[in-house]
């Protein structure tokens, strides 16, 4: 594969107002506008971006559920089968993601369409007759479901990555307060297309939307959380299947090293060349669905794992392999071929999530700049720390780059008791039935601050 990079081309920065950058104050009656042409060529997406401290999950929660019921409810005399039809008709689509600092919004359609899309987008947020049928279902859509329950990896790590991101404990706002959040001018919108004007699209957006101070960009900004090490079980000796998921949230020195150990991860659990697959499944044949886990969440931070379902009786066996196969290649024992073909597959997500995934880039510009564009360019250096990786560096490097095994919090949910585990970690955490993840992870937390 050749070495060839990315080049984003930032069309432009606009500005809703004529001035100049004062200071970090989040300024609502501005709505910064920024422009990228990554996606593929006959899409345009547009996001816009409320900046919500939201220090609580439940917060994240509630605002998420409340704008989508804006976007699947009635619109005045529309119906909502009236709306489908017509989302359908010119192929609109809409997203919703949120981050501890975000609310974002991302309507997505073919350029043709494009401007029909931003004038529906608009007409969905200056609706403020919320359906409380529709926002009890989102509400409930958007609920917690705990891995316990289900007991799937994705599970496990939305549990694990809400535990370090929702640190705070206030109450979150009740609806009439959510509703003034989310019906204000957006701070920033993120334009997305190849040669396409967007001149009239902010303009189309903002119509009619008013400013407001929102309550919840006063709320103080707390640091994340950091998981603890250790070992967490739920045992079930009823269940024939046991999760078992052994990872981290990982800080990286550079963004070289997020991008080295994104590319190790691939190469130990990410489809079928990777070792997990040929060791567990096909040498083994124990799990149907070895895998490994590198989800970025912030600037430089990232969670980062192992995880399979197996057959209850074997889950120490596989254990043990898991750590055998994360200690080989944290010593650097990694075969030239896979290393490239993870490297190869690294750089197709990347560039997959360029054309295909306008949330993606606008996520990644949000870590670097919350609040407004800088005041010159937009650099996002992952991307070219990404493409200018040595693979034989990363061989040697790998024992730096990940976490001593010891760092890993180990979750398993099913099986019985291994007490030759259990005797030999010092914490270790029996997880009661009906308790979320959450409550081992404050214990092995509050124990390892007084270890």
């Amino acid at each position: 594969m050749s070495n060839k990079k990315i080049i984003f081309i930032l069309i432009g920065i606009y500005f809703s107002v004529t001035s100049v950058f004062a200071d970090e104050q989040i300024n609502d009656e501005i709505s910064y506008v920024t422009e990228f042409a990554s996606l593929n060529n006959n899409i345009a997406a547009a996001s816009l971006v409320w900046t919500l401290n939201t220090q609580t999950k439940e917060q994240s929660r509630k605002l998420q559920a409340f704008l989508a019921a804006k976007i699947s409810g009635p619109i005045g005399n529309k119906s909502v089968r009236e709306i489908i039809d017509f989302r359908i008709i010119n192929d609109i689509n809409f997203s919703i993601e949120a981050t501890p600092k975000h609310l974002i919004l991302t309507v997505q359609s073919p350029k043709e369409n494009f401007k029909i899309a931003a004038q529906h987008a608009n007409e969905i947020l200056q609706n403020n007759v919320i359906n409380n049928i529709w926002l009890k279902r989102k509400n409930h859509s958007y609920r917690n479901i705990s891995s316990t329950q289900l007991r799937t990896p994705e599970l496990v790590e939305s549990e694990l990555i809400n535990y370090v991101l929702y640190t705070g404990t206030v109450k979150a706002l009740e609806k009439d307060m959510i509703n003034l959040e989310i019906s204000r001018r957006p701070n920033q919108i993120i334009l997305n297309a190849k040669d396409f004007d967007f001149e009239e699209v902010p303009n189309i957006l903002l119509k009619g939307l008013t400013n407001y101070d929102a309550i919840l960009n006063n709320e103080p900004v707390k640091p994340f959380f950091d998981l603890p090490n250790g070992i967490i079980h739920l045992a079930d000796e009823k269940s024939s299947e046991t999760l078992i998921f052994a990872g981290t949230v990982q800080k990286f020195k550079t963004l070289s090293h997020q991008a080295e150990a994104n590319t190790l991860f691939k190469y130990m659990g990410y489809g079928a060349g990777s070792e997990m697959f040929r060791i567990i499944r096909q040498e083994k044949r124990a799990s149907y669905d070895p895998r490994s886990h590198f989800t970025q969440i912030s600037d430089q931070l990232a969670l980062t794992g192992l995880s399979a379902t197996v057959a209850s009786e074997k889950w120490s066996e596989i254990y043990d392999l898991i750590f055998d196969i994360y200690n080989n290649t944290r010593l650097g024992l990694n075969t030239e071929k896979g290393m490239k073909n993870s490297y190869n597959t690294m750089i197709n997500e990347l560039i997959s999530n360029l054309r295909r995934k306008p949330n993606w880039l606008v996520k990644r510009y949000l870590e670097l700049h919350p609040n407004k564009p800088p005041d010159t360019f937009i650099n996002l250096k992952l991307i070219d720390a990404s493409f200018e990786l040595s693979l034989p560096e990363i061989n040697i490097m790998a024992k730096e780059i990940l976490p001593e095994p010891s760092k890993l919090i180990s979750i398993i949910i099913g099986g019985k008791i291994n007490s030759k585990i259990k005797d030999n970690n010092k914490f270790y955490c029996q997880l009661p039935k009906n308790q979320p993840i959450e409550f081992c992870l404050k214990k092995l937390s509050v124990a390892q601050d007084l270890f």
